[in-house]
């Protein structure tokens, strides 16, 4: 009787230390989703079995975390959340400076082209000047035209009075 009077409350102690590891694991409730894949193709998720003639399989969940690896959750996102903040900016930065870098150039090309362009004027101006050479042209004397002196008059003649013969017609 001994045996069993000893056993008992060893027994009972494994059962209850088995009961309290259970319990403070922390695993909680696991709450059960289930993914239904209706007829048509539509898949839902839900917390209640599926309902009607569409395939049901149960999506396994983790268990809720405990306060600790919650709070350590919350700063790590915090920490992702202020790089990706950072990260943000500089690209910002990064996209000013290229933009600024870029209309620098635009600008620095405009202004080649209209200093090309003005360099080309003036060279166009004095190959220009250089074709145009005024020289001096010889003189030369020309004759002056011979004066013009007007005919005498002819002198009238009276009119002689001349009589027509006859042609012969016959």
């Amino acid at each position: 009787m001994k045996q069993t009077q000893t056993r008992a409350p060893v027994r009972t102690l494994l059962t209850g230390l088995l009961l309290a590891g259970l319990g403070l694991g922390g695993s909680g409730p696991a709450l059960a989703v289930y993914k239904c894949v209706g007829a048509d193709g539509k898949v839902t998720y839900t917390d209640s079995p599926c309902v009607g003639a569409s395939q049901v399989s149960r999506v396994e969940t983790p268990p809720p975390l405990t306060p600790r690896e919650q709070a350590a959750a919350e700063d790590r996102s915090e920490r992702l959340i202020n790089q990706a903040r950072v990260l943000e900016y500089r690209q910002t930065l990064e996209a000013a400076d290229r933009q600024r870098r870029y209309e620098a150039e635009r600008q620095a090309e405009r202004q080649a082209e209209i200093n090309a362009q003005r360099q080309a004027e003036l060279e166009l101006e004095r190959e220009r000047d250089r074709l145009v050479v005024v020289r001096p042209v010889p003189i030369i004397p020309r004759r002056p035209p011979p004066p013009v002196v007007p005919k005498p008059p002819r002198p009238e003649v009276p009119e002689r009075q001349v009589q027509m013969r006859g042609y012969p017609f016959r």
